[in-house]
């Protein structure tokens, strides 16, 4: 008793400082576009058009959506919705220290790995929902036929989250259709029909939200299309699981066999797999970016957790018991050794956050609010502009929506912002926002009769490296003598 108090006194530790540095981290962070556009999406839109129209443009489910929509629509500061991704990632964090069956040395290190601290804590976005509700399922996965409507609920739920979600929801429920099968007699009445109930309700969900994501005719694709072929889905397996592991081919070669093996020998190995092929099949054919990474990070640690989870012995196998032990000895250095890359991550990520502005987004837009300049005509190129509007209460770009409501991006061809700059010089803006987003556009036009005010830098940080760049270029219109 002493050693278990012991031991959850130094997990409420954990917990705290995870808590106080999420929260001095997310003071430090500047929302980017992603960020922003579902603030907006909450804030601008109704709640029919939001589920009916617009999510499917973003190609998302709508939770996260759900979750803004409150306190956007009661006028919340913008800086609410990390507070709230801090609070949810802090809830994923007590449920890892306080359920998992992980050593304590892995529940130490977990919490502040690159995924579960900054990716999908400090940076508010749907993902931040994934970690707990999938640690929310392993809780209950060895009783997921008797606790049949909680685990359909938990799955339904993580279904809304992103389209991610939907993923690992269908391939988890296709795992326990099979499951099932082999003890469907066992089963008496009465947990037959919850079965059957259960059941239903997740596949109406499912067909709900396959149309809510129904792609529509006028969508711009702003994905990288990727050819379908073995060769490229080899490629790209191997550089995500890689990159979700340790970003070392060789390291993560060695991590990623001994899991498999380790899966095979506790049963788990078609769980594992069929929940990583959907997502494989989807970032070699649709679409994939780095954040997707961290997907295959928390699907490893789901079933590590069902794997750690303890089993009866059985007193004939000692010398196997022994063997699982030694093996399991080794599963958990090598544990270790994917926290240590993470950790160092998020380390980096924080200190570049810190002393480094993560989106120039907020220092456009206190320029705006320091000059007085909302009611003037400001005209802004590149979609990521988008992520300025968050900070004012209404639309102060007049060549978007005629300077009306909605302000978040619309992925279509009827996207009406004017970004031509003869265009835009010909209109004569007083203040000319040009959004820095790739490679090439770092050079800024002179524009006549303008004063060029200057380069207001930010940059999307990934790991240990600059991603890609989140600027803007800022130009005055010069008074006439």
């Amino acid at each position: 008793m002493k050693e278990h108090s012991n031991k959850d006194y130094w997990l409420y530790i954990i917990w705290i400082v995870y808590a106080i540095f999420v929260g001095i981290a997310i003071s430090k962070h500047e929302p980017w576009f992603d960020e922003a556009q579902c603030w907006l999406l909450a804030r601008d839109a109704s709640l029919m058009d939001l589920l009916t129209k617009y999510l499917r443009y973003d190609g998302s489910t709508g939770l996260w959506f759900l979750i803004l929509f409150v306190p956007s629509k009661l006028n919340f500061p913008y800086y609410s919705m990390n507070i709230i991704s801090g609070i949810f990632a802090t809830i994923g964090v007590y449920l890892l220290l306080r359920y998992s069956p992980f050593p304590l040395v892995i529940k130490i290190l977990m919490p502040f790995s690159f995924f579960i601290f900054f990716q999908y804590g400090v940076i508010a976005r749907s993902y931040v929902l994934l970690p707990i509700l999938l640690f929310m399922i392993a809780k209950i996965y060895e009783n997921k036929t008797e606790k049949v409507y909680l685990f359909i609920f938990y799955l339904c739920l993580i279904a809304n989250v992103n389209v991610h979600g939907l993923l690992i929801a269908i391939s988890i429920f296709f795992i326990h259709i099979i499951d099932l099968t082999g003890e469907w007699g066992n089963l008496d009445r009465l947990l037959k029909i919850k079965q059957v109930k259960a059941y239903s309700i997740f596949l109406i969900i499912v067909i709900l939200l396959i149309l809510q994501l129904w792609l529509p005719r006028d969508l711009v694709n702003f994905a990288p299309r990727y050819i379908f072929g073995i060769d490229n889905f080899i490629a790209t397996s191997r550089e995500m699981i890689n990159n979700s592991f340790t970003e070392n081919i060789y390291i993560s070669t060695l991590i990623f066999i001994t899991s498999l093996f380790w899966f095979l020998q506790k049963r788990l190995l078609s769980l594992y797999l069929i929940l990583i092929l959907p997502m494989l099949i989807l970032f070699s054919v649709i679409y994939r970016n780095v954040w997707h990474e961290g997907i295959l990070f928390l699907i490893w640690i789901f079933v590590m957790w069902i794997s750690f989870e303890p089993k009866p012995t059985n007193n004939c196998h000692n010398l196997v018991d022994k063997l699982l032990k030694r093996e399991k000895n080794f599963i958990v250095l090598l544990m270790i050794i994917v926290l240590s890359f993470h950790i160092h991550w998020a380390f980096n990520s924080i200190r570049y956050d810190f002393l480094n502005s993560y989106s120039a987004s907020y220092d456009v837009a206190n320029y705006i609010k320091t000059n007085n300049l909302e009611e003037k005509k400001i005209y802004a190129t590149s979609f990521h502009a988008i992520s300025i509007l968050p900070y004012f209460d209404n639309n102060i770009f007049s060549n978007y929506n005629n300077k009306q409501k909605p302000c978040f991006w619309l992925w279509s061809t009827k996207n009406n912002m004017i970004q031509d700059i003869k265009k835009i010089i010909k209109d004569k803006p007083d203040l000319i926002i040009i959004g820095v987003k790739f490679k090439g556009q770092e050079k800024l036009p002179v524009i006549p009769q303008y004063k060029f005010v200057g380069m207001f830098d930010g940059n999307i940080y990934w790991k240990n490296r600059i991603l890609e760049k989140d600027s803007f270029g800022l130009f005055r219109r010069e008074q006439s003598p």
